[in-house]
């Protein structure tokens, strides 16, 4: 064994490192299989030795601890190797969403100082466009993935190809702190510019320790991870399938008939999906000829699940447990969990208290509120971010009187289970009454014909802001606003009942791969809308 410096041996003895999860997963696992990803199967030995080749590939680059990489891509084994390998040696991997355009690009590159930047063969346009205004990169890279024929712009690298090349997989010798970031994830938001949020390796230990005593995943389940890796849920996934020494199955985009083909072919038992997806996959083509049976655990993040839709998978898999977890990309992202022995009877929750986490909910006076009293929903806890990124303003706000402030409002019931009410933002004024986006979107999620709804508020000059629904009704199906409106004046106040409705095709409702609706881009292209 080669000389180690005392301080690195020190460092790395007792240290906080997501890119020591690896190394410790291959001394437990050895030779069984990590990752599978189209035809490659990659073991444990494999995962950790690649990502030691890619952080001595960054190294060969120029790269030293506390250096920004940004990365857009879809998944891939590549970028797995690239954050964790990047993290064993300090530096700042920074993910992009893959669906962003050529100025969103600049602003986060710029922001976040990278020093590299690497893009998946077919995202290399959008890309190519921002280049020339990105003041601190030294070096741009293409990865191969899906479009091998891919022109390589003058002077770029080929990651793939550094990265065959390298043959030295030892384990890098650089001293890390629990404090150093993990990750530097910009926030879609609600806002009109994203911000950077620091998570720690603290942050992300602590996300992992809460995730085993509350997401009943184990060693033995076979997971299929379809969420994409700049999600802090995929990442937050990653790092506890490869913790627990899980069989995982990464697909490269969330794909509904993939991955009813992957759950068949490698017996996958554990889902992690927004309540949209378990919506869309039975009105797949075929569903019923899909062997599924290997299927015990299904998690869902990002919404409420529908009761109807609980129903129809309830009847499929009787045994199977359910779960619901709520955070945010500032929590690393656990927050509260819905339970299994819970989920049917308090299936309008969003749980109790992940293990680790504090919640509380407070008025606009940083007051806490009387039980059952809607305000806003605050955390605190080791999972809770470092901050956001050169925004020390935004950072004070969101993180005063050591509680993390969501922007979301909830409640709590006297059995202690917290209710998502709404985005503050998204909390609609009309008519002189709030009115919950949320409850809308709950009554109208009930209608046979609904399969995806988001509820928006839109300027009225007699409203000030009217109720507005956009409703994207089940394959085959089709729904009128009249439908929709009578449903509501059935099951609704009359001042929350939508004042417009907009029936559409899921592809025109504008969302993230994740399942999360951008609200904010809704709101501008409807009223631009409206306006002409």
């Amino acid at each position: 064994m080669p000389s180690v410096p005392e301080n690195i041996a020190m460092n790395m003895m007792s240290r906080i490192n997501i890119g020591d999860i690896p190394r410790r997963s291959a001394a437990k696992f050895g030779d069984r299989i990590a990752l599978v990803y189209q035809d490659q199967r990659i073991t444990f030995k494999q995962l950790n030795e690649n990502c030691c080749r890619m952080a001595h590939v960054f190294e060969q680059l120029g790269a030293r601890k506390g250096d920004g990489i940004s990365f857009m891509t879809h998944n891939c084994l590549h970028y797995i190797y690239s954050w964790l390998g990047a993290c064993k040696i300090g530096c700042i991997v920074n993910p992009l969403n893959f669906m962003l355009k050529a100025p969103e690009i600049e602003f986060i590159v710029n922001n976040a100082e990278s020093k590299l930047f690497f893009v998946e063969d077919a995202l290399v346009p959008q890309a190519l466009a921002a280049a020339p205004s990105l003041k601190n990169v030294e070096s741009f890279g293409i990865i191969r993935i899906n479009a091998p024929e891919a022109e390589v712009p003058e002077g770029w690298l080929i990651l793939d190809e550094l990265f065959d090349s390298m043959t030295d997989s030892s384990e890098p010798l650089v001293a890390t702190a629990d404090d150093d970031l993990a990750s530097l994830m910009y926030t879609s938001g609600t806002e009109a510019l994203p911000k950077g949020v620091m998570n720690t390796h603290k942050n992300f230990f602590s996300t992992l320790m809460s995730g085993l005593a509350d997401l009943h995943l184990q060693g033995d389940d076979n997971a299929l991870l379809s969420i994409p890796l700049y999600h802090v849920a995929g990442k937050y996934l990653l790092l506890e399938f490869i913790n627990l020494g899980c069989h995982l199955v990464l697909e490269y985009a969330p794909n509904p008939i993939e991955i009813l083909e992957l759950t068949q072919q490698e017996k996958v038992t554990a889902w992690v999906y927004p309540p949209m997806l378990y919506q869309i996959l039975p009105s797949m083509p075929d569903f019923a000829s899909y062997d599924l049976s290997s299927l015990r655990k299904f998690v869902a993040f990002g919404a409420v699940m529908p009761v109807s839709v609980l129903q129809q998978w309830k009847a499929l898999f009787p045994e199977a447990i359910w779960m619901n977890y709520y955070g945010q990309t500032e929590s690393s992202p656990v927050g509260s969990t819905l339970q299994p022995e819970d989920f049917e009877r308090k299936i309008d929750s969003i749980g109790r208290p992940h293990t680790g986490v504090e919640i509380k909910i407070f008025d606009e006076d940083d007051n806490e509120v009387l039980l059952g009293d809607v305000g806003e929903i605050v955390m605190r806890g080791p999972s809770v971010m470092k901050g956001y990124y050169r925004n020390p303003e935004k950072t004070a706000e969101t993180l005063r009187h050591g509680w993390l402030h969501t922007g979301d409002l909830g409640r709590f019931d006297d059995e202690g289970f917290l209710y998502f009410v709404d985005r503050k933002k998204d909390m609609i004024k009309s008519g002189g009454e709030n009115v919950s986006s949320q409850e809308v979107e709950g009554v109208i999620f009930r209608h046979d014909k609904v399969m995806q709804v988001a509820v928006v508020g839109l300027p009225d000059e007699y409203w000030v802001e009217a109720v507005t629904a956009c409703v994207v009704p089940y394959p085959g199906m089709e729904v009128t606003e009249e439908e929709i409106v009578a449903y509501c004046k059935e099951n609704l106040a009359g001042y929350k009942v939508p004042k417009r409705v907009v029936v559409m095709p899921l592809e025109e409702l504008p969302m993230l791969p994740s399942g999360k609706i951008l609200k904010r881009e809704l709101r501008i292209r409807l009223t631009k809308e409206t306006e002409q």
